[in-house]
C-alpha cells in the first residue's frame, strides 16, 4: 500500500510560501524524515480551530481528497482556546472533543488511519522557566484518543521539553522572533512566540519522527 500523509491543523502546520518567509509550518520540514516516495498533502490553515475548520468547509475539502490507507495527522488547540472569538472557541471537554471525534470518524470511514497530535508549545519564559500554555486541551485530546482508540502524540510536552532545555534566548531561533533587518518580509523584525521558523519546524518534525519511531507507528513512511 502506498501511504500518504495528510495534515489537518492550524498555522503551526500550514504551508507557507516565499511571501511569509521565514515562517514555516512544521510539515514543511517533515519531508526531511519521510521517504521520498511518500507524499505530504497539507490542508492546515492559519487561524483555524476545530470549530471553524469544520464550519468553513475546510474539513470537507480535505475529506474529499482522503483515500484508504492515508495517514491523517490532526493537530488543533491553539485557536480553540480563544474565548474572545465565538467563531473559533470550543470548550476542551465539549465541542473540542466532539469536533475531533467527528473528524476522526469521517477519516476512518474513508479507510484512513488517524493520529491525533496535541498542540506544540508556545515560547513564553518567566525567570528562565517556560510558562504553561494550552490549558486542558492537550489532556482533553489524550483522553478522547484513549476512549476512541486512536494514537495520540503529545507534541505539547515533547516540544516543551526541547524549548525549555534550549533556553529563553537560544529558543528564539525556533520562532518568528527576530530583530529588524534580518528578513526582507519583516523589515521591522517580529516578536512572535507561536509561529515557527525553519529551525523550529525542523525541531517539531524531529520530535514527531522520534515519537513515531518509539511507538513503531507506520515505520514504512520514514527514512532509517
Amino acid at each position: 500500500m502506498n501511504r500518504r500523509i495528510i495534515t489537518l491543523g492550524d498555522s503551526t502546520m500550514q504551508f507557507n510560501n516565499f511571501l511569509k518567509f521565514p515562517q514555516t509550518g512544521w510539515p514543511q520540514a517533515l519531508v526531511r524524515f519521510v521517504k521520498p516516495e511518500v507524499p505530504i498533502l497539507n490542508f492546515a490553515v492559519n487561524g483555524k480551530s476545530t470549530k471553524n475548520f469544520i464550519s468553513l468547509n475546510l474539513f470537507d475539502k480535505a475529506l474529499k481528497e482522503i483515500v484508504a490507507g492515508d495517514v491523517v495527522l490532526i493537530e488543533f488547540g491553539h485557536n480553540d482556546l480563544k474565548k474572545e472569538d465565538p467563531t473559533r472557541y470550543t470548550t476542551p471537554y465539549g465541542d473540542y472533543q466532539f469536533n475531533l471525534e467527528k473528524m476522526v470518524n469521517a477519516c476512518r470511514a474513508k479507510g484512513a488511519e488517524v493520529i491525533l497530535l496535541t498542540s506544540i508549545t508556545e515560547r513564553y519564559f518567566e525567570n528562565g522557566v517556560l510558562r504553561e500554555c494550552h490549558g486542558e486541551y492537550p489532556k482533553a485530546m489524550q483522553e478522547l484518543a484513549e476512549r476512541i482508540h486512536v494514537p495520540c502524540l503529545d507534541m505539547y510536552h515533547l516540544t516543551r521539553a526541547v524549548v525549555q532545555q534550549t533556553g529563553d534566548e537560544e529558543s528564539k531561533r525556533f520562532y518568528m522572533n527576530f530583530k529588524a533587518g534580518m528578513y526582507a518580509n519583516y523589515p521591522n523584525g517580529l516578536e512572535d512566540n507561536t509561529h515557527l521558523r525553519y529551525d523550529g519546524a525542523y525541531m517539531v518534525a524531529d520530535c514527531f519522527y522520534r515519537e513515531m519511531k518509539r511507538l513503531n507507528l507506520f515505520p514504512e513512511l520514514f527514512l532509517e
